[in-house]
């Protein structure tokens, strides 16, 4: 195709200009990730290896290994790297001393990358991105991945509107894409809710319909588990059939699977998916041995890793970590009795925390976690500050956390404060009124959850 793109993989965009491939998106092409806990579930075309190898650009929009991975990232060597603008600089400082051509994008700023192709990046602050592709004037792809358009999503709606092609791309429906392995204090799984698969298609309806696209898609939510210890997690895949499921047509068109648009004769070819072989490993294969205990250096470096995040000294009394059956207790002086207990292999455990990676252990899903003191979830209190604005944005104190936070105001406005109190409202309504109704009545929450989607399409 002369002009036009095509995805594959999991959050994967291929676009061409001239017939010849510009840019590629969060291309992660080969390995197991997470601790060797997800793989790819289906294969690459020739072409699409090809087009890997040819293409100009590779645009990364956050720092997990299903989008900015390092098995595949010593094939973009020779090619420029471009970045959201994200307030830490920690994968482009990371890339750069590496020795990658990377570059940062101006935010809500298009970039010209090819005659006919141009780009427009906005971060969050819960560090991720979306990437606006315009192709010529007629079509535009507005790639949201795993995010929300957090503080952007009136500027970037109103970049998007002009175009008659809107093809609006974003993960959904797909919970096994952060932590669900819960367990009681007694040791009992705490199940997770199951696929929606009878209603899965009014979250892409409500996609379109929020963004005003014509065209959406599966996307970012490519991945099976393929750990022998987070085979259990298997039972809660979504298979790709499912996404479609009461998907009102009125909203716009619905691609089942992979495809590919030409703009020139506005045209869509879906892709075949052919299966990708799948076997599960065992954790020893990754260097993981659930009878190894830390030594005195290790709890030691367990102790000062969560020691630092001010944040958590606000909201818990303590972090367990369960190591060989050896428990290792962090002493925060929190809210008597609030705590998380995370149960998990040395080694894994370790490299998550040397590397500040501790939301890579989680999502692997074979990790075992235990809340206690009414801790419902590690949402809001836990994860964002650990992972996103710790590991990622290098803000641990109380002032280093409100100079993150101001630096993403002041490129969001009015828009991110609006965006802010509804994120906080939601977290909210989730902890203390919905997960309570979860817990003690799963059959009403799932009624609910559903209307509420069903009405919102």
């Amino acid at each position: 195709m002369n002009l036009g793109f095509e995805t594959c993989g999991n959050a994967t965009l291929i676009v061409y200009d001239g017939g010849i491939p510009v840019l590629a998106t969060d291309p992660w092409i080969s390995g197991a990730q997470y601790f060797g806990s997800w793989i790819l579930p289906y294969q690459f075309t020739p072409e699409q290896l090809e087009a890997f190898a040819a293409t100009r650009h590779v645009w990364f929009s956050h720092g997990h290994p299903d989008h900015l991975n390092l098995d595949s990232l010593a094939q973009f060597r020779d090619k420029t790297v471009l970045l959201p603008q994200h307030h830490g600089g920690r994968i482009l400082r990371d890339l750069t001393a590496s020795g990658y051509n990377a570059h940062e994008l101006a935010s809500d700023s298009w970039l010209q990358i090819s005659p006919q192709v141009r780009i427009l990046c906005c971060p969050d602050w819960n560090q991720d991105a979306v990437l606006l592709i315009a192709l010529g004037d007629d079509c535009a792809v507005l790639n949201l991945n795993d995010g929300s358009a957090l503080g952007t999503r009136a500027a970037l709606q109103a970049r998007l509107q002009p175009f008659k092609r809107r093809f609006v791309l974003k993960l959904c429906g797909n919970g096994t894409a952060d932590m669900v392995n819960f367990f009681t204090e007694d040791g009992q799984r705490i199940d997770p809710m199951p696929a929606e698969s009878s209603s899965l298609g009014y979250r892409y309806s409500s996609l379109l319909k929020s963004w005003n696209g014509t065209h959406t898609s599966p996307f970012s939510c490519h991945h099976v588990f393929a750990r022998t210890d987070s085979r259990w997690a298997a039972a809660y895949e979504v298979p790709i059939e499912a996404h479609q499921a009461s998907f009102k047509r009125t909203r716009g068109e619905f691609i089942p699977g992979y495809f590919s648009y030409d703009v020139t004769r506005d045209r869509i070819t879906e892709t075949a998916m052919d299966a990708a072989p799948r076997e599960f490993r065992e954790p020893h294969e990754f260097g993981d041995n659930w009878s190894e205990q830390l030594d005195h250096q290790e709890v030691h470096t367990v102790r000062a890793y969560f020691k630092k995040f001010a944040h958590l000294r606000e909201k818990f009394q303590f972090i367990g970590v369960r190591v060989g059956g050896k428990d290792t207790y962090v002493d925060l002086d929190g809210p008597k009795g609030r705590g998380i207990t995370f149960e998990a292999p040395r080694h894994s455990l370790m490299t998550a925390i040397n590397y500040e990676i501790f939301d890579d252990l989680l999502i692997g899903n074979f990790v075992k976690t235990v809340l206690h003191g009414g801790v419902r979830s590690l949402y809001p209190d836990f994860t964002p500050y650990v992972a996103k604005y710790g590991d990622n944005g290098r803000a641990f104190s109380i002032d280093e956390l409100h100079d993150y936070f101001r630096a993403y105001r002041k490129d969001s406005g009015f828009n991110g404060w609006l965006d802010q109190i509804r994120v906080d409202t939601s977290r909210k309504l989730r902890r203390q009124v919905l997960a309570t109704l979860q817990s003690t009545t799963p059959a009403l929450y799932r009624l609910a959850r559903r209307g509420y989607r069903r009405f919102t399409a």
